[in-house]
């Protein structure tokens, strides 16, 4: 009778295991794949240990030179840059020489999960980085809860949603990241946060998962991306700010902590998944030292243009010196004001210019040519002067000397007309310059520019780089790696062929060695050089 009751329980607790969801998927946002290595090689992330032994894992790659604002954008619609449009959270304005915000809700076309809700698929998207709110007939959603840069206040469909789950769990005890302060305190109150924001979000999560049954349950973690910007100078040994006695008085490495709290997470999701589930995790992009030319940019175009002053750069570099030493509570009411005075001031100038920075993330820097009928006060023709014009440019930059190293500042100019075709490429910087990250950058010469030395004066010490790394995990999965990378357009066909929907015009396609073991071999979608 014992051994009967038993077994109905065993029966019971397995049918609820079941039923959770069809398809998990859960983002590590920015979390580094050499950290992750290291970090469950060494014990510190046993989960993500287990579940790698027991997985299909593999490289992903992302957009060239853009990926840090594209690559959730491309993940939630399958679509590669030149054709959504995002490569940053502020872009310059179709038509003028100012940028502005461009937020989630702003992408042509719809997020995957909107088009498998159509098809009678019942999901549930938890705070997915740079996600557009969608309504959806028979799933929930939730955005910018508690995220690295959130678009806006969070929000959730049905709107019921949101109220709910603040009630139950909190709201974000973050906020900004870059308004932390950099004492003892500062440092370790960020550390705490991020892990208490850690444990509330795998509480809602576990508790909204317990609602399924769910065709698809995808969330995401931003934390890693969060203390990756903040903490690195304290991990990196050979970072120039690292001290080695502050990391001694706040009870160790804040990053390490942050990953091992994402891995209990993780675990406890894991265990609750079931064995009829299939995992995916996916962390996003990389992490590394915040070493750069982005901040020397302007100053380096202007000098090259003969352009010996400039009232608005002055008074930006002005700005952005004060803005650092105001008290984190004023620059976080002040955020949307600043971004405005940056644009005007930022803007000055530009019309007479050859060619001049855009907004882009700090790792890779964007350049704009003055286009004569796509620019309001264009200067440089179309055809073959724009490709002469961008021609010497790169001569020029790529002849720029880090000083300090001996070394070629630019590591590669991509043109993104080539690399990024589509009905939007038009809107992405004209040129992307990729660095030579090695070495912090402190001190540049050439022959054409003379030498130019200032230094970074921004808070993070860590910045992204591309790689990214996949696991998954489920029924019919080889646990092997994956040879060559996949593509993060890859993702969304893939989660909809494991429900049986296709999805149509994307520039993914389904991932074989996840979707059939008995499909072709796999052949990732290129993102170019």
């Amino acid at each position: 009778m014992a051994n009967s009751i038993e077994l109905e329980i065993a029966s019971i607790i397995l049918a609820m295991m079941k039923s959770l969801a069809r398809v998990i998927f859960i983002g590590l946002d920015a979390a580094d794949s050499s950290l992750l290595q290291s970090w469950t090689e060494s014990g510190a992330m046993p989960s993500l240990a287990a579940m790698s032994r027991n997985s299909l894992h593999g490289a992903t790659v992302n957009p060239t030179g853009i990926y840090t604002g594209s690559v959730w954008p491309s993940f939630h619609t399958g679509f590669q840059p030149g054709r959504h449009g995002r490569y940053f959270y502020r872009q310059l304005e179709p038509g003028t020489y100012r940028s502005a915000h461009f937020p989630a809700n702003r992408l042509p076309m719809a997020p995957f999960w909107s088009h498998l809700d159509r098809h009678a698929r019942k999901v549930a998207v938890i705070d997915l980085p740079k996600a557009p709110l969608v309504q959806l007939e028979s799933g929930i959603q939730l955005t910018d809860w508690g995220l690295h840069d959130p678009d806006g206040p969070p929000c959730s469909s049905p709107a019921t949603l949101l109220p709910q789950l603040t009630a139950r769990f909190g709201g974000d005890p973050v906020g900004l990241c870059d308004l932390a302060m950099r004492s003892k305190e500062g440092v370790a109150g960020l550390r705490d946060k991020l892990i208490v924001r850690i444990q509330r979000k795998t509480d809602m999560i576990l508790h909204l998962l317990a609602r399924g049954s769910w065709d698809l349950f995808a969330t995401a973690y931003g934390d890693s991306h969060c203390a990756g910007h903040q903490f690195w100078s304290l991990h990196d040994p050979l970072h120039p700010h690292h001290d080695a006695n502050f990391l001694e008085t706040i009870g160790g490495n804040p990053l390490r902590d942050v990953y091992a709290a994402i891995d209990e997470g993780l675990g406890r999701i894991l265990s609750a998944a079931g064995p009829e589930a299939t995992v995916i995790v996916l962390a996003s992009h990389g992490m590394g030292a915040h070493y750069d030319g982005t901040f020397m940019l302007d100053e380096i175009l202007r000098r090259r243009e003969g352009i010996t002053t400039d009232a608005g750069a002055g008074k930006l570099r002005k700005l952005q010196a004060l803005w650092q030493k105001l008290p984190a509570l004023l620059r976080s009411r002040l955020m949307s004001t600043s971004d405005r005075i940056y644009d005007a001031l930022a803007g000055r100038g530009r019309s007479t210019r050859k060619c001049f920075l855009v907004p882009t993330n700090d790792n890779c820097a964007g350049i704009r040519v003055n286009l004569i009928g796509r620019e309001p006060n264009g200067i440089i023709q179309p055809g073959a002067e724009f490709h002469t014009f961008c021609d010497s440019l790169e001569s020029d930059l790529t002849e720029i000397i880090n000083v300090e190293t001996g070394r070629p500042l630019v590591r590669e100019v991509v043109r993104t007309a080539e690399d990024f075709p589509g009905e939007y490429q038009g809107g992405l910087p004209d040129l992307l310059i990729r660095w030579d990250r090695g070495a912090p950058v402190r001190k540049v010469a050439s022959e054409k520019i003379g030498t130019l030395e200032r230094e970074y004066g921004g808070v993070r010490t860590g910045d992204h780089r591309n790689p990214g790394k996949f696991f998954a995990h489920g029924p019919g999965i080889a646990a092997c790696e994956l040879a060559g990378s996949v593509a993060v357009t890859d993702f969304a066909p893939t989660i909809a062929a494991l429900l049986d929907v296709e999805l149509p015009d994307v520039d993914g396609k389904p991932i074989a060695s996840i979707c059939s073991a008995n499909s072709a071999e796999y052949e990732p979608t290129s993102f170019g050089t």
